[in-house]
């Protein structure tokens, strides 16, 4: 397994995550009042780049498949720094927003794990699953590393000079990448198919497929909304704002209990079982946070749900590379990437609506919890062999 470039990815992935996706909400207030602008304007540049990173990771994921590593990379670095560094520039809130989601997007694309783990698992032939687990224990460093020094820099040099040193250090690690990956270990194991379309198509006719597609919805579509009402759940319940942020922050760093361990699970459980169970922990933190009334309840949330999510992400990834086809792997995990960005926008949207109907917070998060729930369900048999799913 190629420890260094595996090292290299990983901090790709920290780079690419902390400089938008988990800095802009640091980076939101300074930016409205610099602007003069609602925080309206602004999210919609951030849900802009989310869109963009699942359209253009399908994309990069096809360039991946038919040309290699190098090309996504070189194409990220050359674009997406450049356009967030462009949108520090901008003293209109509107343009700030459409520069921020364009350059968000296109590094999302080429550094985010859909492109990320399906590099690896090329890299490492034979032991694929360790080396999706050790990228991913890189990736948990992303959210309690980059969020605080976010917080230092933008005190110390502004909003906009904290985007460009992000920015910056994205581009230099994705030409690191596009320099270090040796492309001859990435070539597919046969031609990719004639499209995007056509792989999607192919890939669909299998069962398992469908049922990875429909588990990882509604994982992502679960996730989303416990992220996102994870404190104010723990503040309807009495715990102080403050108190549910730091708790908030900790589900964060309690990720790598999930990732840590995943070589000795995987030596003793399949990964569709491992998954199944990471699964039932998100779906367990999911009424813990509901009924977090008292700290104990919400320690209890942050170790379990912490560890579920923490390790769903690189079993997705695990599995996924196990019932994928391999020569539009790439391609392919591009696509489902574009299909949980759909389904994390609707699960907050949903769960949203469920709350303002009930006027109880914790209602949203008992649709999480059911939605997760069925989510592993749907990955409760082993599938069958894939001649019998022609």
């Amino acid at each position: 397994m190629p420890h260094g470039r595996i090292a290299i990815l990983g901090l790709l992935t920290v780079v690419a995550y902390g400089s938008w996706f988990y800095g802009f909400g640091v980076l939101l207030d300074d930016i409205a009042l610099d602007l003069g602008s609602g925080v309206g304007v602004l999210t919609a540049g951030y849900a802009l780049a989310q869109v963009l990173t699942g359209v253009l990771g399908l994309v990069a994921g096809r360039a991946l498949d038919r040309h290699g590593a190098a090309l996504p990379f070189a194409a990220g670095a050359a674009l997406g720094p450049a356009v967030i560094i462009a949108s520090t520039f901008a003293q209109n809130p509107a343009l700030f927003a459409l520069a921020f989601g364009v350059g968000g997007g296109v590094i999302g694309a080429t550094g985010f794990y859909h492109l990320t783990q399906s590099v690896v698992a090329r890299l490492s032939p034979g032991s694929e699953a360790r080396a999706i687990a050790a990228l991913t224990v890189w990736g948990a460093f992303a959210s309690p590393v980059l969020i605080p020094l976010t917080e230092v820099s933008r005190r110390l040099v502004g909003w906009r000079d904290t985007l460009r040193l992000g920015a910056l250090a994205v581009g230099v690690v994705l030409v690191l990448s596009s320099l270090t990956v040796d492309r001859s270990r990435l070539a597919a194991s046969a031609s990719p198919s004639s499209s995007p379309v056509a792989a999607v198509r192919e890939a669909l006719t299998r069962r398992d497929v469908r049922r990875l597609a429909v588990s990882a919805l509604a994982g992502s579509f679960g996730a989303s909304v416990l992220i996102v009402l994870q404190v104010p759940a723990m503040a309807a319940g009495g715990i102080s704002r403050s108190t549910a942020a730091s708790l908030a922050g900790a589900r964060g760093v309690a990720q790598l209990f999930g990732r840590l361990p995943l070589g000795r699970v995987l030596r003793r459980v399949s990964a569709r079982r491992a998954l199944r169970a990471a699964k039932v922990m998100v779906a367990i933190g999911a009424v813990l946070l509901a009924f977090s009334a008292n700290l104990v309840v919400a320690v209890a949330f942050v170790v379990v749900a912490g560890t579920g999510i923490g390790a769903a992400s690189p079993l997705e990834g695990i599995y996924a590379r196990e019932v994928l086809p391999p020569h539009d792997l790439g391609t392919l995990m591009g696509a489902l990437h574009l299909l949980l960005g759909v389904a994390a926008g609707l699960g907050p949207l949903m769960a949203g609506l469920v709350v303002d109907l009930t006027g109880r917070t914790w209602s949203g998060l008992v649709l999480a919890s059911a939605t997760v729930l069925f989510g592993a369900a749907v990955l409760k048999e082993r599938p069958p062999a894939i001649d019998d799913l022609r």
